[in-house]
């Protein structure tokens, strides 16, 4: 049988889809309006239907075995529970022109890395029978993958994040906040991918408002390695990728007032999170994509299982 090919192909590394293979992602907090997929335990329900019947094997759980059935045929057999809602998760990716920036020591611009964190955690989350969605957002919210939990949806949602290009125009990200909150009725994980460049006070608010409405919210705030340290040795021209703004400075000479601006931005945002529930993790372009989503989905199992 001939296969139609994988939409995803340019964007997800077979390699990378092999390590993240065996990763879940949980909720840290009880999200309501979910059962089923790797979150089961937390959310247990009386009137879920049972779908179809399994032969039993040793390891199953004795509490799903039809009596009934037993008494009719002699034999085990296991409930199989259908699940009436799953965990929706929408993913929000920032594609404005400042993520188009790659740098001397990455592999890839902030925006193609961002492409392939949204793209595998969209196939982890599936995978685990949960429901993901994908909004690229940039100087305004650009057409979007509402969340669906099947592979055929998966194929659609792939195919049109590699379709997302950088984009001009200053960040909106608190209209692409404010737009998930409304896509999404039930509460549900939001994972935002961006630099934060030009996210002000509104975007704390924004984000501190989805949490505080019962949204599980995470923020991967991916920078390249440039961006961390500015290593340039030579006066140069440096260029707002969003408005054009240009100034031309001798890196030796702002390089420590750059670095401590940074580490007081990082520094506000990590008192954001942390004062909001807010899961933040720093990403650096030249870290391997399938250590981020490791580090994401361990950090998160840690606290899904405290909670």
């Amino acid at each position: 049988m001939t296969h139609p090919p994988d939409p995803a192909a340019p964007l997800l590394d077979p390699d990378i889809l092999d390590t993240v293979a065996t990763l879940t992602i949980e909720v840290r907090r009880v999200v309501q309006g979910f059962l089923g997929g790797s979150h089961a335990s937390l959310h247990q329900s009386s009137s879920v239907e049972f779908a179809e019947h399994k032969k039993y094997n040793p390891g199953d759980d004795i509490r799903y075995i039809d009596w009934r059935a037993f008494a009719r045929t002699d034999r085990h057999f296991v409930k199989t529970r259908e699940r009436e809602v799953i965990l929706r998760s929408l993913l929000l990716i920032d594609c404005s022109a400042s993520m188009g920036y790659m740098g001397s020591r990455a592999q890839r611009s902030k925006l193609d890395y961002g492409r392939i964190l949204v793209g595998a955690l969209a196939h982890i989350l599936v995978r685990q029978g949960d429901a993901a969605g994908m909004m690229p957002f940039a100087a305004k919210v650009l057409p979007h993958v509402p969340p669906v939990g099947n592979p055929e949806h998966l194929s659609v949602l792939l195919a049109h994040l590699a379709r997302v290009s950088v984009q001009t125009g200053r960040t909106a990200y608190v209209d692409a906040i404010h737009s998930a909150a409304d896509q999404l009725r039930n509460r549900a994980l939001v994972v935002l991918v961006s630099d934060l460049w030009g996210a002000g006070r509104e975007t704390e608010i924004a984000l501190s408002s989805l949490s505080a409405r019962g949204h599980d919210v995470a923020v991967l705030r991916v920078l390249s390695p440039d961006e961390i340290d500015l290593p340039f040795t030579r006066i140069a021209e440096f260029v707002d990728p969003e408005d054009g703004g240009k100034v031309e400075v001798d890196p030796v000479l702002v390089r420590e007032d750059y670095r401590r601006a940074l580490a007081a931005d990082r520094e506000r945002w990590r008192r954001v999170a942390g004062e909001a529930d807010i899961d933040l993790m720093n990403v650096v372009t030249s870290t391997p994509p399938e250590v981020v989503l490791g580090d994401f989905a361990a950090r998160r199992h840690r606290v899904g299982r405290r909670g």
